[in-house]
């Protein structure tokens, strides 16, 4: 027997099956808390989209650049932290990823003009995009295997936390100074919640499984002891492993890894389905304010008066938050359904949902009654985060090996965040050129797509060991 091997298979055995206490609680909440800041700067920054059209008086396509930089700025982001964790380590990243954010909330709040404002944002987009590889690997690394899935999507969930506390935000700042250059509070509102996470951030233990993977067996067992309470000793069924799989630390893993013939069926299904769902989750979710306003008339674009469009938008972000309530709604039926259904199943439901949804929209368009118009957007967000939403952040962190999960995850989100990127600049554009109708049309087509792509690349993950 190899005794490096059996220790190792023990540290993940014992983080598989110890009762989930307190310390592992805390260290749940604090990596997925940084994905409740994505979901806070969201929705703040839809918000504060049209604010910042008609304080700056931005024509289309410098909109596209204000609104979008930071949804550029994740792609990098997600794809180099996710590389540098699997490098440094997950609590490391998590520590820096949050200084950066905090700097680059700051300067944003302080932009002089579009430029400024777009070179600040697509900084802290850097931070927001990192922070989804981080999360998930500590996540899935630290939580029971049993029920995995639904503390993965418990941990995304905290984005819609953060989305409906950035609408309630929005609305209170944007109704206690009615004014166009409120959006620069609305900005450095986003450095409180970023504050008290860095400060909580700085106990956070080191993933053990990454630390029995890089050979660092005696500090693995220590943090594995901390977190459940359960010093790992060897068993009978760690003695097996060990003599199955190779001992010691393994060999480092690179990009080029993921392309492995092996993989390949992986990577497809944790980078093409979040592509197009974060089409389709930015393309409208950031603009959800601004649609809504353009249909009760503030248009920061018309020559209204500004008391006007100031109270037009107000209206629009009350509405906006309520139906972001259902994003919440969705997470709660994954977390429901994600053991018993799986996750392939709700993916492939949650991308013909959202198809439906904006369908519906596409068919109304601008003209449509209002329940309707709510309606479509209250299907969408139910859908988005019942299935897609969830599922591709979860998929990534089950499906590739801890050797190359962060990388694996990263590829996948800035995959996403590319997306991202196309449906953030796409709408603004194609609604000016097309109409609202076309431009959501297209991407409901897109949602049916990811529906397909998921099924015809399906790994169903559910139950499985992850990964080693």
């Amino acid at each position: 027997m190899d005794e490096l091997a059996a220790r190792k298979h023990a540290v993940g055995r014992v983080l598989d099956t110890a009762p989930v206490r307190k310390r592992r609680l805390g260290v749940w909440a604090l990596a997925a808390s940084g994905i409740g800041l994505d979901g806070y700067d969201l929705f703040i920054m839809s918000v504060a989209g049209p604010l910042i059209v008609a304080d700056l008086g931005l024509d289309s396509w410098q909109t596209s650049v204000a609104v979008g930089a930071a949804v550029l700025g994740a792609v990098p982001g997600a794809l180099l932290s996710g590389r540098i964790a699997d490098r440094i380590g997950r609590r490391a990243m998590l520590k820096i990823d949050l200084v950066l954010f905090l700097v680059t909330a700051i300067a944003s709040a302080f932009a002089w003009d579009v430029w400024s404002l777009a070179v600040f944002r697509f900084l802290q987009g850097a931070a927001v995009g990192a922070e989804y590889p981080l999360s998930a690997s500590m996540v899935s690394e630290v939580m029971p295997a049993r029920k995995r899935g639904v503390w993965m999507t418990g941990a995304f969930s905290f984005q819609a936390v953060g989305m409906v506390l950035g609408a309630v935000a929005g609305f209170v700042l944007l109704t206690l100074m009615p004014d166009e250059g409120t959006w620069r509070w609305m900005l450095l509102s986003g450095v409180v919640p970023a504050v008290i996470v860095a400060i909580m951030r700085l106990r956070i233990p080191e993933s053990p499984r990454w630390e029995a993977e890089r050979g660092n067996l005696d500090q693995a067992e220590l943090d594995t002891e901390w977190l459940t309470g359960e010093r790992p000793t060897i068993t009978d069924e760690d003695i097996a492993w060990a003599q199955v799989y190779e001992a010691g630390p393994q060999p480092r893993m690179t990009f080029k890894d993921l392309w492995a013939p092996i993989r390949r069926r992986a990577l497809v299904l944790t980078t093409v389905p979040w592509f197009l769902m974060d089409i389709a989750l930015y393309g409208i979710g950031l603009f959800t304010p601004t649609i809504l306003a353009g249909l009760t008339g503030a248009d920061p674009n018309t020559h209204m008066a500004k008391d006007d469009f100031i109270a037009a938008d107000i209206a629009a972000t009350g509405q906006a938050a309520f139906t972001d309530l259902f994003l919440i709604v969705g997470f709660i039926l994954n977390m429901i359904l994600v053991e018993r259904a799986g996750r392939i199943r709700l993916q492939v439901v949650g991308f013909l949902g959202m198809g439906l949804g904006l369908g519906t929209l596409a068919v109304v368009g601008s003209g449509g009654p209002l329940w309707i118009l709510l309606g479509s957007f209250v299907m969408f967000n139910t859908m988005v985060n019942m299935g897609p939403n969830a599922t591709t952040y979860l998929l990534p962190a089950e499906v590739f090996p801890t050797r190359l999960r962060a990388t694996g995850h990263g590829v996948a989100a800035a995959a996403g965040k590319v997306g991202a990127v196309i449906g953030t600049f796409f709408l603004p554009l194609a609604t000016s050129a097309l109409g609202l109708g076309p431009s959501v049309g297209v991407i409901a087509a897109l949602a049916v797509v990811g529906a397909f792509v998921t099924f015809f690349f399906r790994i169903e993950t559910r139950g499985r060991e992850l990964k080693d």
